[in-house]
């Protein structure tokens, strides 16, 4: 992300922002947590991480420019030592949102601003709204796991939610480029680390909650607990929340905000979806006090409507006629990995989404068992380093909805990935479809090519639009998308 322009920010009034004692002089014109990433003329912020601190690589910020160091007690002493300007944080996370806030020129208030936090469906949703603004004329930023998005413009990114400095960054030089709405993935791990402190979004989504992230939360009332944050007066003017299940119906019964609830017993009543073979989903909704209007989509699943219908009541409370927005809905720009059809040269039809919770695999394959395949044939696999207890039960609701599964690697990580493939065979057991375990990923998709006959479907699962595969610390090229493009021309 290329960085915006600021006039510079004296060290000692940042430090007044944070309540931090200042020792030495300068002007910090960026803010950086990244020693390989700073700039000449940034303040680093040096945290204490899982494994290291921050402050171990001063002399590799130094080098790249930084000329101030913010930090606990143990880095300002550090960066003392080597003569270094230094600002000292009582709450290191949260002091530097405040810290690039103030840099960067608070770019939170100069833009319209939506929050979309859910296990499921934040990328589809930012994407609805992306499609339905960029439609009304508006000038239109997302930021989420696809990477971030400036009108046409599109930059990679590392994780669903950056970190405060590089999320106030980004935010600033959407601001400088013209950029009005912004829609913004927000997830839990954001809220729990203080990655949008200082942020008031003008409306919030919920969407779903299930499994997902136990090996950070520790349990489902902490995960809650943190998507909760975004629904309180700090964070958010106003909440749309999906109540279709316990955790919306809680979260709606507790929430300080102004609040419009959609589902089956929501201020806007959804009915059941139906979808048709040509692709469009359709839903009829009675809105509270207002007329029923009739929704329709261009995506499968009745969890599309859902979304849609999330990011149609966005848009009115943005100011959007909800005629104008129905009518955006019906042409939704394509979402990359997101039950992405990919075309192929051999028999079947191919696709490939992001689903890595039980959750999503469940809704996935029943959208694609509804369409009456002849066979569904499903290449999934678990990440490493993640949240453990989901693997044999993501293998068994893919052995319930297939035919055929076959069980290969995913971003294994630091992990053994025979372990973790052991553990999402062993779900599998319990269900009827015929599983192979294959290592290889290329192979496993090249196998699952090789079965397929006419009339079936291939569901390639896990990775979506993740261009790279992550084993023992190097990322490889891999991309789900051309690896099924590439090996069909081999059956």
């Amino acid at each position: 992300m290329t960085r915006p322009k600021t006039d510079g920010s004296e060290l000692s009034q940042l430090a007044t922002l944070v309540s931090g004692t200042c020792l030495g002089d300068a002007k910090a014109f960026g803010v950086t947590h990244n020693s390989k990433s700073a700039q000449a003329g940034d303040l680093y912020v040096a945290l204490l991480g899982a494994n290291n601190h921050g402050i171990d690589f001063l002399d590799e910020a130094v080098a790249n420019g930084a000329i101030a160091v913010a930090s606990d007690s143990h880095g300002v002493a550090i960066a003392k030592q080597k003569g270094i300007p230094t600002i000292e944080l009582s709450n290191a996370r949260e002091d530097m949102a405040k810290l690039a806030a103030e840099v960067y020129g608070h770019p939170e208030r100069k833009l319209t601003l939506a929050g979309v936090t859910g296990t499921n469906g934040k990328t589809t949703t930012t994407h609805i709204l992306r499609s339905i603004f960029l439609d009304a004329k508006k000038h239109v930023g997302v930021i989420g796991t696809l990477g971030t998005y400036l009108d046409e413009e599109h930059l990679p990114g590392a994780r669903t939610t950056p970190e405060s400095t590089d999320l106030y960054a980004t935010l600033a030089v959407m601001a400088e480029r013209g950029i009005t709405h912004v829609f913004m993935e927000v997830s839990s791990h954001a809220l729990a680390l203080n990655r949008v402190s200082g942020i008031k979004f003008d409306v919030a989504i919920f969407t779903n909650l299930t499994q997902d992230h136990l090996d950070f939360h520790g349990s489902m009332e902490n995960y809650f607990a943190a998507k909760a944050l975004l629904f309180t007066p700090e964070f958010s003017k106003q909440a749309i929340i999906c109540t279709d299940d316990e955790w919306g119906t809680k979260l709606a019964g507790q929430v300080k905000i102004p609040v419009i609830t959609i589902g089956t017993n929501g201020d806007w009543k959804t009915s059941q979806p139906n979808s048709s073979a040509n692709g469009i989903t359709t839903q009829l909704i009675e809105i509270q006090n207002s007329d029923s209007i009739s929704l329709s989509v261009n995506m499968l699943g009745s969890y599309n409507a859902t979304n849609a219908a999330c990011a149609l009541a966005a848009s009115q409370i943005l100011g959007l006629p909800i005629a104008a927005s129905l009518e955006s809905l019906k042409n939704v720009r394509s979402i990359p990995g997101r039950l992405e059809n990919v075309d192929i040269d051999s028999p079947g039809t191919a696709i490939v989404d992001y689903a890595h919770t039980p959750d999503a695999v469940a809704t996935v394959l029943t959208v694609i068992r509804d369409a009456n395949p002849n066979k569904v044939i499903t290449v999934i696999g678990c990440g490493g380093d993640r949240d453990s207890l989901k693997r044999p039960l993501m293998g068994k609701v893919a052995a319930q909805l297939s035919d055929v599964v076959i069980v290969t690697d995913d971003n294994p990580r630091s992990e053994d990935p025979a372990a973790i493939r052991k553990s999402v065979v062993d779900g599998t057991k319990t269900g009827s479809a015929q599983v192979f375990e294959v290592s290889d990923r290329r192979e496993a998709i090249s196998q699952a090519l090789k079965l397929a006959e006419p009339g079936d479907v291939i569901a390639v699962l896990g990775k979506g639009h993740e261009t790279g595969q992550e084993i023992s610390g190097k990322v490889l090229p891999f991309d789900d998308r051309v690896v099924v493009r590439e090996e069909s021309k081999n059956v």
